[in-house]
């Protein structure tokens, strides 16, 4: 999409944001209170409300509604190793959930675990494989180990059976799935491009991820097996972290197409874009809850 095109968006975003029709809060990572820090903030769909829901760390990263919609899980590099840290989504009832080297956390779809990030055992720093461990601290458990590549970002299949993840295994970056059932690993994406952050549709037949196969981030949609994939925006700028409505009718979804890097919608489809936050400050990692 042009430059043209995406202003004329921006213009009828500004007029119709109130359409959506959704329900639920939108989590961001977000330095616009002005202090240089980097906290969550939480909007509305239709794009009022926008509150701060943390307040006392230099980098709140990676948010992640529970299923229920009550927490907020999320990753903090502030005390110089990443943890990973729970909040209401009302803003009390802080814990810090890890004590080792571990981010970018994901609910189990029961709400009763966690899949993350983690080099704390006995692999080389900032490679990580996917580990869980029950909200309760049992239960720590490695999902995915494959020395020397990376493994991260795992995203639970909405019945709970596989686990998406991003890996360099073959040299690029691509889309994987494990079975956790079967302890079947397959290959989503064979481009010599990168692909990353892979996000199940609520219903788990689709995926939507960013490529930089036609040389800057886009959004892409896949079926659930891999084929079938379609383009969802072009535009010679970033767009980047999607994040699925509970519906599945919408992606949230970070872009710099109006100027700077902001939250945008659209339709599953790719259509109907509308802008959600329009801040020079930067806005990051959305993710959508009921």
């Amino acid at each position: 999409m042009g430059r043209k095109l995406a202003l004329v968006a921006v213009g009828l975003a500004l007029l119709s944001l109130g359409a959506i029709g959704q329900e639920g809060w939108i989590v961001w990572s977000s330095d616009r209170a002005g202090d240089g820090n980097i906290n969550l903030w939480v909007i509305a769909p239709d794009g009022t409300g926008a509150r701060q829901l943390t307040t006392t760390f230099n980098a709140a990263l990676h948010p992640a509604i529970s299923p229920d919609g009550s927490r907020v899980a999320f990753s903090s590099p502030d005390t110089g190793t990443w943890y990973i840290y729970l909040i209401d989504i009302t803003g009390e009832n802080l814990v810090q959930f890890t004590d080792f080297s571990s981010a970018v956390p994901d609910w189990s779809p029961d709400g009763t675990k966690l899949v993350f990030n983690s080099d704390h055992d006995d692999e080389p720093k900032d490679v990580p494989d996917l580990w869980a461990m029950n909200l309760d601290g049992t239960g720590l458990v490695e999902l995915v180990d494959r020395p020397p590549t990376a493994d991260f970002n795992g995203q639970w299949s909405p019945d709970g059976k596989k686990l998406l993840f991003c890996s360099n295994r073959y040299g690029s970056y691509d889309l994987l799935v494990l079975d956790l059932e079967m302890l079947f690993v397959q290959r989503l994406t064979r481009t010599p491009y990168n692909e990353w952050s892979g996000r199940w549709s609520p219903d788990g037949e689709e995926i939507v991820f960013v490529s930089d196969r036609y040389g800057q981030p886009d959004l892409f949609l896949m079926d659930a097996n891999g084929t079938n994939v379609r383009r969802l925006t072009d535009w010679e700028g970033v767009d980047n972290d999607p994040a699925w409505s509970p519906d599945g009718e919408w992606i949230v979804f970070l872009s710099d197409r109006g100027g700077q890097p902001d939250l945008w919608l659209m339709r599953a489809d790719g259509t109907d874009l509308r802008q959600l936050t329009d801040d020079p400050a930067l806005d990051r990692f959305p993710d959508w809850g009921p």
